[in-house]
């Protein structure tokens, strides 16, 4: 770490150049790293300009850890290429990427990086992006995703801090503000300005699912109440000026009547909701240790509808799954025609070492997960 903090102790007039794989959540980081950057002296320039390249690494599926290193291996071995890396990356990956001379860092602890004294997180780093996290990590150890290894356990934002970032986005002349969290539904922190009374999560029968919250206004500063993501929508839909709300991404045992009702009363949030579904069958939904019945499921989605008539409903699926046989792929497929997608995110089975699936080894073909995945696109996106 030594040798890369001299190299970037004089960082006047360097040229940096920042990849993001994956999610919105690391096109934030990326956004606010450039912004450290340029602070820091650095000029912002082409990939083949640059003499430090940056990459945000995302490591959900093997196929996205495969073309982060093709990337990095052509800037390596071609180009000689000064590369540091961070975002979601599993222990095991870090060896693949170490042998190809790759720097890593902490975004989480960017001192290190420059080698003095620094802002103590990046969150306090002047907003630009219309992307803003409200919660980072995940609870949820679904059998075939790498998040909370990578990303850690969930942590909201303090209210305060989204709110003010927020304010930050519209004043820049934003007009969609997007809420970030690989399960925004569980949002929740303390606020002494509010209380909160208690509300029924979204699949009632789920043993795993958490409270939502309804806001109301305390007197004083006594009362510490948990503020949940119904509540800080409200509180952002009343802030001024001409802006519009995104959030992504929900799950389906967090989706309380609150969440609902605010999504169909809030004017400023798209009546837009990212359900993910991942697989229609009950059995592959128990071996993703995903804690929901496709009845669940589908009775959430009734409830969606009616009380918002015009919402549009869009999820994420995982096709070739290990345990995966063609009638549980079948009764995917009646889903789908059953609910009628907005939109689908179909993604091939890609086994993921570290995670609960890995162990079921990958027996599906490809070819036949590209069947799969054809026949689910045809009828969701294809309309």
């Amino acid at each position: 770490m030594q040798r890369v903090i001299r190299m970037l102790d004089n960082s006047k007039n360097h040229r940096f150049f920042i990849k993001a794989f994956g999610c919105q959540y690391n096109e934030f980081d990326a956004t606010e790293l450039a912004n450290e950057l340029k602070l820091r002296g650095f000029v912002e320039s082409t990939l083949d300009e640059a003499d430090f390249v940056f990459v945000l690494n995302c490591s959900v599926r093997k196929t996205g850890v495969d073309r982060a290193m093709g990337f990095i291996r052509n800037l390596t071995e071609k180009y000689n290429k000064k590369v540091y890396l961070s975002g979601c990356i599993l222990e095991a990956d870090k060896k693949r990427f170490g042998k190809k001379g790759v720097r890593f860092f902490d975004l989480n602890n960017i001192n290190k990086l420059f080698g003095n004294e620094l802002r103590a997180t990046n969150t306090q780093l002047p907003t630009t992006s219309k992307f803003i996290p409200i919660m980072k990590g995940c609870n949820n150890f679904c059998s075939y995703c790498v998040v909370p290894y990578t990303r850690g356990r969930e942590i909201s934002r303090p209210f305060d801090e989204v709110i003010a970032d927020v304010k930050k986005v519209v004043a820049s002349g934003h007009k969609e503000v997007w809420l970030l969290g690989q399960n925004v539904n569980s949002y929740q922190c303390t606020c002494p300005t509010y209380s909160v009374i208690p509300a029924e999560a979204g699949i009632q029968d789920s043993p795993h699912g958490s409270p939502g919250t309804t806001l109301k206004n305390t007197a004083g500063p006594e009362d510490d109440g948990l503020i949940g993501f119904a509540d800080l929508l409200v509180k952002i839909n009343d802030l001024s000026g001409d802006f519009i709300i995104y959030f992504t991404s929900n799950h389906p045992k967090d989706m309380s009547d609150e969440i609902i009702g605010a999504i169909a009363k809030l004017p400023k949030v798209v009546k837009i909701i990212h359900l993910p579904i991942q697989s229609g069958s009950d059995k592959v939904l128990r071996s993703m240790k995903r804690p929901y019945t496709i009845e669940q499921y589908l009775r959430l989605v009734q409830k969606i509808k009616k009380k918002i008539p015009n919402i549009k409903i869009t999820t994420d699926v995982i096709v070739g799954y290990p345990t995966e046989t063609e009638d549980d792929f079948q009764k995917t497929v009646t889903v789908f025609k059953s609910i009628g997608y907005f939109q689908a995110y179909i993604n091939k089975y890609s086994p993921r070492e570290g995670t609960a699936a890995h162990k079921l080894g990958d027996p599906i073909p490809w070819l036949e997960k590209e069947r799969r995945w054809r026949i689910l696109n045809e009828i969701a996106n294809n309309k």
